[in-house]
């Protein structure tokens, strides 16, 4: 990538194993981790890229999240919990607003390989 970002990357289902909240006191150590997410992430932290991992986990499974990342020896700047669920919800996803230039949003299927440049249709406001 030519320019630095921060990357805003989910826990669950994202870089291991899908864990809901509800079971992951018990199940977070023993979750799977993803082939290559480590790897991936911690080449983005190499190259100076800010990284962030924003996670619908509860303030409450914060230790053992934790632990987690530590385990993994997975590198990152800061860990944000509590993001609105979607999951099973009536909401098809995220639609982030911001008054910083958005640059890309990718959606994660299952592989971490590397990033692609491809034209796309976006929803953005309307020009006044």
């Amino acid at each position: 990538m030519d320019e630095k970002v921060v990357f805003m990357v989910d826990l669950d289902g994202t870089m291991w194993e899908d864990t809901p909240n509800e079971v992951a006191k018990e199940k977070t150590m023993s979750a799977k981790v993803f082939p290559k997410a480590v790897e991936w992430v911690n080449e983005r932290h190499k190259e100076g890229h800010y990284i962030c991992f924003f996670t619908a986990r509860w303030e409450e499974l914060r230790e053992v999240t934790e632990a987690k990342l530590k385990e993994m020896n997975v590198k990152y700047h800061k860990l944000l919990m509590e993001k609105p669920r979607i999951r099973h919800t009536e909401y098809a996803g995220y639609h982030h607003i911001d008054n910083c230039s958005i640059i890309r949003a990718n959606r994660f299927e299952g592989a971490w390989t590397p990033l692609v440049k491809k034209e796309i249709t976006v929803h953005v406001f309307d020009d006044v």
